[in-house]
This record gives structure tokens, sequence and C-alpha cells, in this order.
């Protein structure tokens, strides 16, 4: 815990704290603990007031340090947990991008009321990053970081096609001077293992943000059941859910923190490149 952070923690501490922090000083520390009071004015940490502080206020020191501090420190989680995300074998390791972050944009928190189950939509940073080149292949991210786990709870991974991926379909876009043939791919393996299962990629989303199980969404009473995605267990492969209609979303409800909350995935086929989109604060619904 850096300087800067632990004076948050001590923000509007209440006295006791400070007197137990006075009580866990070396005893044979000459002064310390006029030093100690002297430290809160001064805004100078010793170790002695680090741990005095963490035993007192426990996990609440831990959270303010591991909170996002601005658009820089978002932008640098952000790319550190995409690699943890590839560890744990969320996505491919070949998900890479080669393009700059063009956007960190600040999202306040939020309260969705009812209609959201009361839900909260947290204080979050929003990080984006596209290919270097225009049209060109490879990967672009929007990421949405909370601002006090540093954990990403909503995003997007878009992937295009390279120059062995082969169309599977194509469309006529734009009118006029402006038509073009568009195509259509089929490589979601270039984001997600292709052996990936709805179990296996529920179960580490759960690790992932601490919940204890989940369940799918299977019925029309469950809210946000959608009526044209087919039949889905925990058996289903996760790429079985891709879909160019926009129509077709995996609703799923964790269990534990956020008891009820649902998350959806869901895999879009669009012309020149195909995207996941996951996340527990998400605007479908």
């Amino acid at each position: 815990m850096n300087r800067e952070r632990m004076f948050q923690a001590m923000s509007g501490l209440d006295d006791r704290y400070i007197t137990e922090a006075i009580r866990y000083a070396p005893e044979d520390a000459s002064g310390a603990s006029e030093r100690i009071v002297h430290m809160k004015t001064k805004r100078i940490i010793t170790i002695a007031l680090a741990a005095a502080l963490i035993l007192a206020l426990g996990v609440t020191a831990w959270a303010v340090n591991a909170a996002v501090a601005g658009p820089k420190e978002a932008e640098r989680i952000a790319m550190q947990e995409l690699e943890v995300w590839k560890e744990l074998g969320l996505l491919n390791p070949e998900v890479n991008l080669d393009g700059t972050v063009t956007d960190v944009i600040e999202i306040e928190e939020r309260n969705g009321g009812d209609y959201w189950y009361g839900r909260l939509f947290p204080h979050s940073y929003s990080v984006r990053c596209y290919p270097s080149q225009r049209g060109g292949s490879g990967y672009a991210v929007n990421l949405r970081v909370d601002i006090q786990t540093g954990k990403i709870m909503l995003g997007t991974v878009t992937a295009y096609p390279n120059a062995e991926d082969e169309p599977v379909d194509e469309i006529v876009v734009g009118e006029g001077v402006g038509t073009r043939v568009a195509h259509y791919y089929d490589f979601f393996d270039h984001i997600v293992p292709a052996d990936m299962t709805v179990d296996r990629f529920c179960t580490l989303l759960a690790e992932y943000w601490g919940f204890s199980g989940y369940r799918i969404a299977d019925t029309v009473e469950d809210m946000y059941y959608h009526e044209h995605l087919p039949a889905v267990d925990g058996s289903t492969p996760l790429l079985d859910l891709a879909d160019r209609t926009g129509t077709r979303y995996l609703t799923v409800f964790f269990e534990g923190d956020q008891e009820g909350t649902p998350m959806y995935i869901q895999l879009d086929q669009f012309p020149e490149h195909v995207a996941l989109t996951f996340g527990t604060n998400h605007g479908i619904g």
C-alpha cells in the first residue's frame, strides 16, 4: 500500500483507529506515538501505522488499495485483467492487442431501480482499444473496469479476419455508389477456445468474480430469458450461441455476492468481424 493510498484509507478515521495504531507501534521506538500522530498531518506513513490500519479496517483498507485511481490506472488494470482472463482460459492466448488504447471513459455509479432488480451499476471506466490499422486483422476490446475492485465486469472482445480466414457468407451493404459486398466469418474460436462449454465459461467467470455458483435462466418466468435462444445447458458448446440476428443471448444468474444479478453472454456475427459480449452490469433487458 503506497503513501497516497494509505492517506485515502485514513480519511475520516475515528480517533480510536489512530489510538490502535499507537498501540501497535514498537515500544522501543523513541517518540513513536508522537511520530504516528504527527504523520497524520505531515502525510508520512510508517510500517507500524500501515499494519495497525489494516488490522483496524480489515478489508476496507485493502479495497481502497485495489481501487482504480484514474484513467491511466484504468488502462493499465484493464490490460492486466485481460491477461488474467487468458491465464484462466476464458480467452484464447492469441487475443493480443496491436493497437493503442483510444478511449478511457469514466462512467458514474448509478442504481438501476426495480426494473434492473435494484442492482447497482458501479462507478467504472470503459477502456477501448482498436486495431492499429482500420479494416485490418486483429482484435478490439471495450472493457468496463469496476473502480473499486479493478475487475472487468462487462466487456466486448472483437476479432477481425486475417488472410487465412475464409468467409462463410456475404451481404450487400450500402446504397448507390457506396454499395459493396461484405463477408460474414465464423471464427469465434479466435476469441474463446473451440472446446469451451457453457459450464466451463460460467464456472471460470464465477471464480473470477468471486461468486459461489450460477444458474442458467431456462424458463419464461425468468426476467431477461430470451425465447429466441434454443435450449441450453452446461454441456452446450459456447460457440453454439453464435448468432447474426442480435436477438440471441444466454442469461445467467450467479449465486453469492450480488445474488440475483443477471449476466449475459452473447456471440454476434457481424459483417467482417465477430464479437463476444459478456457482463453482469449489462444494458440488455
